[in-house]
């Protein structure tokens, strides 16, 4: 959804006009990064971790959550923040001008001030999904995210 719904939102030559560099480009930035690079890393560090962990089985109750965690708390983050100011600010580009959108006097709105408070919601949710996998990655190491019983699972 990022690099594809996002990215053609704001990269058509009329959309370039009245919305690079407002909060349009970092729903694209933040949706396309973390999709591509961000659950990429994390899919390779675990893989990597299975591979180190002796064919143990895991407990993938943190992990499940985790992964909810960080993709509700993103799509939160762009839906009730960014995207809702951005296409304001676009508006506010088409009918005043390009300066306007990007002015503090424009920025300082209320509304604007509101959309920008209720990030902390999405952000929230995201980093409660970052502790959970710091936590289970910790329980590999502990013992607590692995399963007691695995000698059926040896190869």
């Amino acid at each position: 959804m990022g690099a594809g719904l996002f990215g053609f939102l704001i990269n058509p030559p009329i959309a370039l006009y009245y919305m690079q560099g407002l909060n349009t480009t970092p729903v694209h930035g933040h949706a396309a990064l973390f999709g591509v690079y961000g659950m990429l890393g994390i899919s390779l560090m675990l893989f990597c971790l299975k591979g180190l962990t002796n064919y143990r089985i895991w407990k993938t109750h943190l992990l499940l959550f985790s992964f909810w965690a960080i993709n509700i708390g993103l799509a939160l983050m762009l839906l009730i923040s960014l995207l809702p100011i951005g296409l304001i600010q676009t508006w506010a580009s088409v009918e005043h001008g390009y300066w306007y959108a990007r002015s503090t006097e424009f920025l300082q709105q209320r509304p604007i001030q509101t959309f920008h408070w209720l990030r902390i919601v999405g952000d929230t949710i995201f980093a409660v999904g970052i502790v959970a996998l710091g936590w289970f990655i910790l329980g590999l190491k502990t013992g607590w995210s692995l399963e007691k019983d695995y000698h059926h699972y040896k190869h």
